[in-house]
């Protein structure tokens, strides 16, 4: 037999309560049965009783167990993957500190309003690789978050294709990810210089029912880039403007049917968007078996509350006092 509860202060207080005023309640019939020359004896019997269902209640409370039961546990919630943007106009300073170090701030601080949800990290700029697996655990995904920068990559670019094509390939049905599951991504990014994004890739994308939710990082006026000590200067040695495309960015969003968010100094729309995240339907996502062991407290509560009947119909001959 297992116990699901350890004895705590709590049941060692009952108890010694318990036995304080029923010795101190048999001493005093003791002694006044003396006085009168008869015998308190029969007081043991509602004694023994009364310990025993007293008992029989603690044991209830500390959860025996014994005997087994195979149980079939679901998970239920979403795969979402965080697509973030390395580039280096990512280091724009048109939100303070900069873009990135304001995005990674926001998420890290908001990332519990996804309740039950399996989260990944892709990372892209020239190219694009995941940062880390979908996982459960939030502070593994915030630390993955707050460790990342524009110099992960050794080429700089803003390869959207290729962070696309991954995003497929991870949610592809011969994939380890069921089709089952409902699957989410969150671009975020500036939307500066993507290039010409694959038609066949967004075709798939939509095909593949995969929700798009876009995090459009920036302002419209644009920013400097901060590149070491100073900021990034064009081949003519004047220093380079990044802008927010914010038109671009709310193109390719409505192309997947998703929606757009931003995030600058005057509007900050993150808690929004992982509100937005939450709100499309959980699904299926894992099935485990688990062996438990069965608790069995009934049967002690049981049979203490026969006892407890039993003391209040028979009685026994006591001193009237």
């Amino acid at each position: 037999m297992n116990w699901i509860k350890p004895l705590t202060i709590v049941e060692f207080v009952f108890i010694g309560i318990f036995l304080l005023v029923y010795a101190t309640y048999f001493i005093r019939l003791y002694l006044i049965a003396r006085r009168l020359g008869t015998t308190a004896r029969s007081v043991i019997i509602k004694f023994f009783i009364r310990t025993f269902y007293l008992s029989l209640c603690i044991l209830g409370l500390l959860g025996p167990s014994f005997g087994v039961n195979e149980i079939e546990a679901q998970a239920t919630g979403k795969d979402v993957f965080f697509v973030m943007d390395l580039s280096n106009s990512m280091n724009a300073i048109d939100i303070e500190p900069t873009r990135i170090e304001k995005t990674k701030f926001e998420l890290i601080k908001n990332l519990d309003l996804l309740k039950s949800d399996r989260i990944g990290l892709i990372v892209f700029s020239s190219d694009a690789y995941i940062h880390s697996p979908l996982t459960f655990d939030r502070d593994a995904i915030k630390l993955f978050i707050q460790k990342l920068n524009t110099n992960l990559f050794i080429q700089n670019g803003t390869n959207l294709n290729a962070a696309f094509e991954l995003i497929l390939k991870k949610f592809e049905p011969s994939s380890n990810l069921s089709p089952r599951k409902v699957k989410v991504v969150v671009l975020l990014t500036d939307g500066e210089d993507f290039g010409n994004v694959d038609q066949n890739i967004l075709f798939e994308l939509k095909k593949n029912k995969i929700n798009l939710l876009t995090l459009g990082v920036g302002t419209p006026q644009g920013g400097q880039i901060r590149e070491g000590f100073g900021f990034k200067k064009d081949r003519k040695g004047a220093e380079v403007l990044t802008k927010l495309d914010v038109n671009y960015l709310k193109k390719l969003t409505k192309s997947l049917n998703g929606k757009y968010f931003q995030l600058s100094n005057q509007v900050n729309q993150v808690a929004d968007l992982l509100k937005e995240v939450d709100k499309v339907e959980s699904n299926w996502i894992d099935t485990r078996k688990m062996t438990v062991a069965n608790n069995k407290y009934y049967y002690f509560v049981i049979l203490a509350l026969i006892l407890m009947v039993v003391d209040i119909l028979f009685t026994v001959k006591t001193i009237k006092i």
